[in-house]
C-alpha cells in the first residue's frame, strides 16, 4: 500500500470518527472546505492529535505504554506535537510544565489544535500539469539550527524545489486572510505573511517575486496566487539572491495570550495538505 493511499484512509477514518468535532462542508465554487471544530471529549481530542500525522514510530511508541492511562497517552501525544520528542524525560518535563497551570490548560492547547486545522485548505505549492520534474520535498527540519543572524531553531518547513529556477514555481494561500506583512526581511527575503479567520500567521519566505495587487491589508482567499518561489534573503540587502537553493519557508504562528508570538511546527499540516493541491501549468520566465 502506497504512502498516498495510505494517508487517504487516515484522513478518512478521521473525518469520520470526528463526528462534530471537525464537520466538512465543501464549497464547490472554489472546491475548497471549512473545518467547523469544537471542544469534545477526550477521544475526539485523541482523533484531532492523529490528524497531525505524527510519525508512526512515533505514534505506536506512545499508544503502546501499557502503563499509561488513556488520558496520560493523549497528553504525550499532545506534548509530542508541540516538543517533538517522544523522550521520557522531554515529555515528563512538556507536561509538569504546562501541568502547573490551571485545569483548563490542556483544552487551551486542544484549541490551538483546533485553530491550526481549521482555515488550511489548500498545500502552497501547486502540482505542475505539464512539468512531471517540478516537484518538491520537504522534511520535518522544524528547530534545526540556522546560523544566519545568530543561532537559532528553524521556525518552519522548507519546501525545496526540484528545478532550480527562481520564478517558476507559483506560491498560493494557504487559506483565507489578510496580508498582514509583505516585503523585504533579511532573514526571510521576499516575504509573505497571511492572518487566517481564526487567527493563524501564514508566513512565506524566500520569494522570487510577489504577484501583481498583493498588498499589505489585501483579503486573500484559499488557492489565490500570491506569487513565485525565490532564493532570496540572508543579506540586510534588498533583493540579495543565491545564498542557499531556490525553496519556500512555511511557518505558521499564533499569537499567544500574553501577545507574544509562537511558532508551530508546519511539517504535519503539509502532510495532510498535500491530499488537496491545485494544478497549474508552470510557465519558464
Amino acid at each position: 500500500m502506497n504512502q498516498k493511499r495510505i494517508f487517504c484512509i487516515i484522513l478518512l477514518f478521521i473525518i469520520a470518527s470526528l463526528d462534530l468535532s471537525m464537520v466538512h462542508s465543501i464549497q464547490s465554487s472554489r472546491g475548497r472546505f471549512r473545518e467547523k471544530s469544537q471542544l469534545g471529549k477526550e477521544a475526539e481530542s485523541f482523533e484531532i492529535l492523529r490528524a497531525f500525522m505524527l510519525p508512526q514510530e512515533a505514534y505506536e511508541e506512545i499508544t503502546s505504554r501499557k502503563k499509561q492511562t488513556e488520558a496520560e497517552k493523549q497528553e504525550s501525544l499532545l506534548a509530542y506535537l508541540f516538543c517533538q520528542s517522544i523522550d521520557q524525560d522531554d515529555l515528563k518535563q512538556w507536561c509538569g510544565r504546562e501541568q502547573e497551570a490551571e485545569p483548563h490548560r490542556y483544552a487551551q492547547y486542544m484549541e490551538i489544535v483546533e485553530k491550526l486545522l481549521a482555515d488550511a485548505v489548500y498545500f502552497p505549492v501547486p502540482e505542475a500539469i505539464n512539468d512531471d520534474g517540478a516537484v518538491v520535498s520537504y522534511e520535518n527540519s522544524w528547530q534545526s539550527e540556522r546560523t544566519y543572524g545568530g543561532v537559532r531553531g528553524h521556525e518552519g518547513c522548507d519546501l525545496m524545489a526540484g528545478i532550480q529556477q527562481r520564478g517558476y514555481y507559483p506560491i498560493i494561500s494557504t487559506s483565507d486572510g489578510v496580508v498582514e506583512k509583505i516585503g523585504w526581511l533579511p532573514k526571510g527575503g521576499y516575504r509573505i505573511g497571511i492572518r487566517s479567520p481564526n487567527g493563524v500567521y501564514y508566513y512565506y519566505a524566500h520569494l522570487a517575486e510577489y504577484e501583481e495587487g498583493i498588498t499589505e491589508g489585501t483579503e486573500v482567499t484559499a488557492g489565490q496566487l500570491l506569487g513565485y518561489m525565490g532564493d532570496t534573503g540572508y543579506s540586510e540587502v534588498e533583493g540579495t539572491t543565491g545564498n542557499f537553493p531556490v525553496h519556500l519557508h512555511f511557518g505558521i504562528y499564533l499569537d499567544y495570550e500574553n501577545g507574544d508570538e509562537i511558532s508551530y511546527n508546519p511539517y504535519y499540516l503539509l502532510k495532510i495538505l498535500e491530499q488537496n493541491k491545485l494544478r497549474y501549468i508552470f510557465k519558464h520566465k
